[in-house]
């Protein structure tokens, strides 16, 4: 491929997903966030928690000063530690919460595409079709139902994942195993969920390497330098993860994990890949196929369009021909572990009635603090994107000569496609955020830095989600330097579910007396 081919086979399909993610859950001119009330501005609070962190405005990471005084909150939930950082970029050059999170999820979105293009890129030898991969992995209709879970967004280093172990497959180096082991912590850093769901994956294709490569491999422990330099990258890599677990591990002994029978509603099933979100230009047949009878059947709209469809029909058609990674621009042996490992994964994470093979991961430790296994597709969506690429490839080879159109026209496909109505597209006025939290920075600015703080709103008079109000107030008390007794997250603390469904005096005395000595703490009471 010459540059300019690159260039375009690149940019093009970045450009048409930014513009539909800008243009359906940002409202074009950044007036909308993705996501409600509730779980969009409570990864909010942790990202611009972990700036504070970075800035040196909070001392302390694990307690972040809501649901005071339950300590290490932050263990409730995931952390975000991993990709605040570029949230912190935007805070530092001047821009509020609100704008610096938009700015955050659209920088997110960009890494994700780039990550999953140099993996394809890495598998087709610069097929034209490398970016449509990637498009598919960052700007998926599939990923319409996740947009109100941030947690989800930083996806970035799970293909790195894949690319450094295919790296350490094909040069046989223990820095790549290094690599790859270090992009996999950094997955867990980025997201609890991503970090286990992607585990999955990394594992499997780990295995196919070990068994195909086995004499190779085997051959580089013969050397002490070797082997300790492998010994090291676990070691450091355990570290690292030991140092992000130790509180969640604490917080295990307080919290129940999730039984297989209360998640296996959310794993997701053959009928949930042909349901779409609502509001598609041409899916109107599929939109809500799964039916209201599914327990939150609204994270189960997995469906990824016609192309994907299309793309992995075609895949099974192309494995049964002998031969043909030989006739395409695609490395054939690592393309088939990485569709292996796609394969493996999609039916780990399937189930059919009431069975699954989840049923074996969910034994694994941490598996059982997952409860949303629809967000799987996060992952899945990788190996969709590089089957269609192949497939996409494999027609344009036999039409040498008009390739271009070949990709032209599924750039144009893939727009309709994907394309999402914004009036059904879960976002929140910006606007509307800003003023309710501006609304009562203004009631609490004239409480002393530092002071306890415990929003307790006229319940008569809510109008909204009384979650919405607990998040009001964490908000408010963070950007003030407040502790609040207020609080949200994933889960409730031991006994602060009463305050957390009615904040008033009755539950907040309630919520203490599970304390000791907290008889005397004085509260500042806002209505």
């Amino acid at each position: 491929m010459s540059f300019l081919e690159r260039f375009v086979s690149f940019f093009l399909p970045l450009g048409i997903g930014l513009y539909a993610l800008v243009s359906t859950y940002f409202g074009g001119d950044l007036s909308l966030l993705p996501g409600d009330l509730g779980d969009t501005r409570f990864n909010l609070f942790i990202l611009e928690h972990c700036h504070q962190f970075f800035s040196g405005t909070v001392g302390e990471f694990w307690n972040a000063g809501f649901m005071y005084p339950e300590p290490e909150v932050i263990s409730l939930s995931d952390n975000l530690i991993g990709s605040a950082p570029i949230y912190s970029l935007f805070r530092w050059t001047g821009f509020d919460i609100f704008s610096s999170f938009q700015f955050w999820a659209i920088t997110l979105a960009v890494l994700n595409y780039t990550s999953a293009y140099l993996l394809c890129t890495y598998l087709s030898r610069k097929s034209w079709f490398s970016g449509v991969a990637a498009f598919v992995f960052a700007f998926s209709l599939g990923l319409a139902a996740q947009m109100n879970h941030a947690q989800t967004f930083p996806r970035f280093a799970i293909p790195l994942t894949f690319l450094f172990l295919l790296l350490w497959r094909e040069r046989g180096h223990w820095k790549w195993f290094f690599w790859a082991l270090l992009a996999l912590t950094y997955t867990f850093y980025c997201g609890i969920y991503l970090g286990f769901m992607n585990l999955i994956p990394f594992a499997t294709l780990f295995l196919l390497i070990i068994v195909e490569k086995w004499s190779d491999i085997k051959k580089q422990f013969s050397q002490l330098n070797t082997t300790l330099a492998y010994a090291l990258s676990i070691v450091g890599n355990v570290v690292l993860l030991y140092f992000l677990f130790a509180p969640y591990l604490r917080r295990s002994k307080s919290n129940t994990l999730h039984t297989y029978e209360q998640v296996k509603q959310s794993i997701p099933s053959l009928e949930s890949y042909l349901s779409a979100h609502p509001g598609t230009l041409i899916h109107g047949p599929l939109e809500n196929y799964i039916g209201g009878d599914q327990t939150a059947y609204w994270d189960h709209w997995l469906f990824s369009g016609w192309l994907v469809l299309f793309g992995i029909v075609g895949m099974i058609y192309l494995s049964v021909k002998k031969g043909v990674f030989d006739r395409i621009s695609f490395d054939g042996r690592r393309t088939w572990l990485i569709l292996i490992t796609g394969v493996i994964t999609f039916f780990l994470f399937l189930r059919i009635g009431e069975y699954s093979l989840y049923y074996f991961l969910h034994l694994l430790p941490g598996f059982g603090a997952m409860r949303s296994l629809t967000r799987i597709v996060n992952i899945e969506l990788l190996f969709f994107g590089i089957a269609l690429a192949v497939f996409l490839t494999a027609l344009a080879k036999q039409s040498r000569n008009y390739r271009v159109f070949v990709f032209l026209a599924t750039m144009l496909l893939l727009l309709v496609d994907n394309s999402l109505d914004p009036e059904y597209a879960n976002t929140t006025p910006k606007k509307e955020m800003l003023e309710r939290h501006n609304s009562l920075v203004a009631k609490m600015e004239d409480i002393p830095e530092g002071s306890i703080v415990s929003y307790e709103p006229d319940l008569e008079n809510l109008n909204t989600n009384i979650i919405h109000y607990q998040l009001d107030a964490m908000l408010a008390a963070q950007s003030l330097g407040l502790k609040s007794v207020n609080g949200y997250s994933a889960q409730a603390a031991f006994g602060f579910d009463r305050y957390w469904i009615a904040p008033n005096s009755k539950t907040r005395r309630f919520w203490f007396d599970q304390f000791e000595d907290t008889e005397d703490i004085e509260v500042h009471v806002v209505h």
